[in-house]
């Protein structure tokens, strides 16, 4: 069986628009019985949400057993003497911590960690509270520090963003759960994933994660965040789109 880690945002869809050709290639990689594995830093939804996105958009059915996001990584960070822990993010990190029946608090003098991740309601007093927090010792975990994230109106501010307003406030680096850091890639593991290739838009995450991971290929698609003027030596492979990654593929497959 084949294994593909497949990103979303940049690669499948932006926003809610599917990338040309990508529902055929999913399509294919389905009939060819490679597994799939859809890995997120995006840690706005849960994985049934995720899942039912990629179903909306690409008319690909999808399981949320087959995702894995940024906020289930942070949330398998946590230890008993992390909370209570408060969050700075949405329906994805609420639903992730709800799950391991952690108690939360906005209270910075009782929180024991917090975890952030894109929050657009984010208001200057949930800045305050978060760095409040750090500042009196609470553990501080980001789901993912990507800068940006494409969708089909350009690019907007990712919990990166976020987490570096923290960060400064509070005097505090945090530690990171999703791509390409260790905890993401002990979870995808924790799925049966074995020798892998990765499909993904981003050097500093997809990328960066096939190379931590020796038996994992790499193919970067030029549909998201990175340009072929960038470092793109450093993936395994470069194609254009989602399609042409799923040639690569399936061409590798039918050779062994």
């Amino acid at each position: 069986m084949t294994d593909v880690i497949c990103d979303l945002d940049g690669v499948l869809y932006r926003g809610d628009v599917a990338i040309e050709g990508v529902p055929n290639a999913l399509k294919r990689l389905i009939d060819s019985a490679a597994r799939l594995t859809f890995v997120t830093n995006n840690s706005t939804r849960t994985p049934a949400n995720v899942a039912s996105k990629i179903e909306a958009v690409t008319g690909v059915p999808t399981d949320p057993s087959q995702v894995v996001t940024s906020s289930q990584a942070a949330a398998s960070m946590l230890r008993p003497q992390d909370r209570p822990v408060m969050i700075i993010g949405e329906d994805g990190v609420n639903q992730a911590i709800s799950d391991l029946g952690m108690k939360t608090t906005e209270d910075p003098e009782e929180a024991r960690c917090v975890v952030v991740g894109i929050y657009r309601d984010i208001t200057y007093q949930d800045i305050n509270r978060a760095a409040a927090a750090v500042r009196s010792g609470a553990r501080f975990i980001a789901t993912n520090t990507d800068p940006i994230f494409p969708t089909e109106r350009g690019f907007l501010p990712g919990s990166g963003a976020l987490v570096a307003a923290i960060a400064t406030a509070g005097g505090c680096e945090p530690e990171v759960a999703g791509k390409p850091h260790r905890a993401i890639r002990e979870l995808i593991r924790s799925r049966g994933v074995g020798a892998a290739w990765i499909i993904g838009d981003r050097l500093d995450t997809d990328i960066a994660m096939g190379a931590a991971e020796p038996d994992w290929k790499s193919i970067l698609v030029l549909t998201g965040v990175t340009s072929v003027d960038e470092e793109a030596e450093l993936a395994d492979h470069v194609t254009s789109d989602f399609a042409t990654a799923v040639d690569l593929v399936l061409s590798h497959s039918q050779r062994q």
